[in-house]
Order: C-alpha cells, then structure tokens, then sequence
C-alpha cells in the first residue's frame, strides 16, 4: 500500500523554510481551511451575469455539515500529495477539462504540488493536444519531488506583486486558458493583470474566497462582470445550488 505523503511532509518542509508563514491565518496556515471550519450543460441560460445571482450555497450546509466530513474532503490526496480540492470540484474540473481543451493551465497557488500534478495528468489524458500547466507559488520549497510531470512547471513568484509575473511567458502561452487561483493573494488585482492576457473563451477560477460572500467579494466579481466575463451555470450548480468551493465564481471570458 502506498502512504500518503501528505500532511507530515508539508509541516517539516514548512516549519524549516517558512515558521513566519505557519503563522495563524498566514498563507500557509491551512487550520482555518481543512480543520475549524446534473444540470444540461446546453441550456440557453447556462452562462449568468454575477450581478444576476444569489449566493445561496448548500456546501458547507448540506454536504458538510459536520466538521469531520469537510475535513476528509480537504484531506484528499493525489498520488500521495495533498490536493485540497472536493470531490465535487475535482469531479467538475474533469469535465472541464473535457470540454474546454485548455492549451495552457494556470494555476496560483502550488501548496505541495499535488493538485498541480493532477491537472497535468488529466490534461495529458483528456486533451486531444495536451499543453502546458504551470502553477506560481512563493513557497516553492514546500513542492515535493514527486510533483513531476512534462506538462507541469512550477514558478517560485510572489503572489502579492503582480510585477512578479514573467510576461513574455504569459504571451507565449496558447489558448484556450484555465486559470484556477487557490493563493487567496490579491485575488482582483492579480485577475486584473492576467485579464490582459485573456481572449473570448477563457476560464478563470476563483477557488475558496466566494465562500465568504463580503463586500470585498461581491465588488470583485462586479468588476469581473465589467471586464466580460459570464458565470458558467453548469459548474456551479451540477451538483446543487452553487455547490462548489467556487461559488459564483467559474467564470468565461465572453
């Protein structure tokens, strides 16, 4: 049986490179993410305004109600490494994938690889012409060795500047895009960057923050809304009302 790598590995490669970060509610603090706390896909509606919609969810209220039931979702792992995804989001990154056939995937936000692995390795089995998945973290050294793919670089970039960015990679990249921010970093400020860089057809996600539903929130998807972008119904109801850890926030560039 093969061991997860897991949790362990992460709080040693943490604590020696990055004891300021583990701080709680620092960037990498995952205790207040994983420990305290089918619709057509052709319909006519299925891309929505986000000023259009409410922010009822049933994730944290029907399917995780009980603390312990959100942990083992969170403490999912791909290929031994943590990947923090749910099922249900993992289950709707598939068809994505499926469907849109990204050419290029980033990914903000790297934690121990894992989940960065697990896009180049459905890209390489869904994609009729596989490309690249490339995922920017500060905190490169708590990647473990395993996260190795041919699709899949890793980029070590401070998610607080968006200057940190290399654009002519960015220009570079072919199309279509599916950018998934899991940094929780400046999450607008980085989207108003990269949206430079985005044609009519391009995915964005934003993982986690729309949970929150703040004024913060609701302002950024206005401004989202601004630049183009429409939520894609299908993935934030294929399973209930928003049941997603991207509530509101699967979003395609018109």
């Amino acid at each position: 049986m093969k061991l997860a790598y897991g949790y362990k590995a992460f709080w040693e490669t943490a604590n020696k490179n990055y004891p300021d970060q583990l701080r709680r509610g620092g960037p990498l603090d995952m205790y207040p993410v994983s420990i305290s706390t089918v619709v057509n896909a052709d319909h006519s509606d299925r891309f929505a305004k986000p000023s259009d919609r409410g922010w009822k969810s049933s994730l944290n209220s029907k399917i995780f109600p009980e603390r312990s039931t959100a942990i083992g979702a969170l403490a999912l792992t791909y290929k031994g490494l943590m990947c923090l995804k749910t099922p249900f989001d993992l289950a709707l990154y598939t068809r994505l994938i499926w469907e849109l056939q990204p050419r290029t995937i980033l990914e903000l936000g790297s934690l121990q690889g894992g989940s960065g692995l697990w896009f180049a390795d459905h890209m390489s089995v869904l994609c009729e012409h596989p490309g690249e998945v490339h995922s920017f973290d500060l905190h490169t050294k708590c990647i473990h060795e395993n996260a190795k793919h041919a699709l899949l670089t890793f980029h070590h970039v401070d998610l607080s500047d968006v200057a940190a960015f290399n654009e002519k990679l960015l220009m570079r990249l072919p199309h279509p895009w599916l950018v998934i921010d899991d940094a929780h970093q400046q999450i607008f400020s980085i989207f108003s960057y990269l949206n430079r860089f985005l044609v009519s057809g391009d995915y964005y996600v934003f993982e986690d923050g729309p949970m929150r539903a703040d004024k913060g929130i609701i302002d950024g998807l206005q401004l989202v809304e601004q630049s183009g972008f429409l939520i894609d119904t299908y993935y934030t109801d294929a399973f209930g009302s928003n049941l997603t850890c991207a509530p509101n926030a699967w979003l395609r560039k018109s």
